[in-house]
């Protein structure tokens, strides 16, 4: 009984050693911190293999989006999600459709689409309708899809697609053309219903002086004349895989010298404002410019290198 009086009269502390308490725990509370807090999921998980930011939080602060909204994180746990996001594998997020779709951006892309084939004016209208194919450098339109026949009968009837550029004497033109192509077989430069510049013709190349041999393409043409003096245009259509050919015959019987073309670098570098821009500074880049001693100039667009 003195025993027993003895020990409910002990004292007892009135407060606890932190310190003394960690140092006697410590492997306790690590094997507490493995279980609750690592990277390998424990035993009796539903999922397997490491575990993602979210994984590690309570089921009820998970939110949607998380996994690339760092804000949606609680603020302890934003630091290690930022690198958890950065070390991830999977693929940016593409640009909204509103900042590809801003005319800035969608010139940029057309530029960069004509890299390796060339687009026509009509491009962005053939695509929608035919089936592009890509050959002899250019994006053509191959077939057509059956649509907007009435369309392109009233766009046809109602088209202007022709500019003065240059121009030099008709008569000058035609004797040093002639040599090119035969009367025999179809319409020829010297065309009386050509002349005037009201129907675009067909014509059939030959070498000099070796028809009916000698062969070279079928092309078009069309006489334009200025307004303010007697001078006249003459566009001719190749196809392309003749052009260089048709090319090296003109300069030959028109005796042309390549003019050699001096462009502002500064100018290249600055990125167009319009596709319209964009083009006319492709063309000054792309063009070959011939020219003769008696005045006459030709200017070749379109070539594919």
């Amino acid at each position: 009984m003195e025993e027993s009086e003895g020990d409910d009269h002990c004292p007892r502390p009135r407060g606890v050693n932190v310190t003394h308490l960690v140092k006697e725990r410590v492997r306790q509370i690590a094997e507490l911190i493995q279980a609750v807090d690592n990277r390998v999921l424990i035993s009796g998980e539903v999922t397997k293999g490491p575990r993602t930011a979210v994984q590690r939080l309570p089921r009820h602060m998970r939110r949607r989006a998380m996994s690339y909204n760092i804000k949606r994180f609680p603020r302890m746990q934003r630091r290690f999600a930022i690198s958890a996001v950065a070390a991830s594998k999977h693929r940016q997020k593409p640009p909204s459709r509103f900042w590809r779709r801003r005319p800035r951006n969608l010139l940029l892309n057309y530029i960069r689409r004509q890299r390796k084939h060339i687009w026509l004016e009509t491009h962005i209208w053939h695509a929608k309708r035919f089936r592009m194919i890509q050959k002899w450098g250019y994006n053509l339109p191959f077939c057509s899809y059956l649509r907007a026949f009435r369309p392109s009968h009233r766009d046809a009837m109602r088209h202007c697609v022709i500019r003065d550029i240059i121009g030099t004497s008709q008569a000058s033109i035609i004797k040093l053309l002639c040599n090119i192509s035969a009367p025999e077989v179809g319409p020829t430069f010297a065309s009386k219903i050509a002349l005037d510049g009201r129907f675009e013709m067909p014509v059939m190349l030959y070498e000099p002086g070796h028809y009916p041999r000698g062969f070279i393409a079928p092309a078009r043409f069309l006489w334009s004349k200025h307004r303010t003096d007697e001078k006249y245009t003459l566009a001719v259509w190749t196809h392309p895989s003749t052009s260089k050919n048709v090319l090296s015959k003109f300069t030959n019987l028109l005796k042309l010298k390549k003019n050699d073309q001096v462009m502002d670098l500064t100018e290249i570098d600055k990125v167009p404002r319009s596709i319209d821009e964009w083009r006319l500074r492709n063309l000054q880049i792309k063009t070959d410019v011939y020219v003769n001693d008696e005045g006459l100039k030709v200017q070749c667009f379109g070539i594919a290198a």
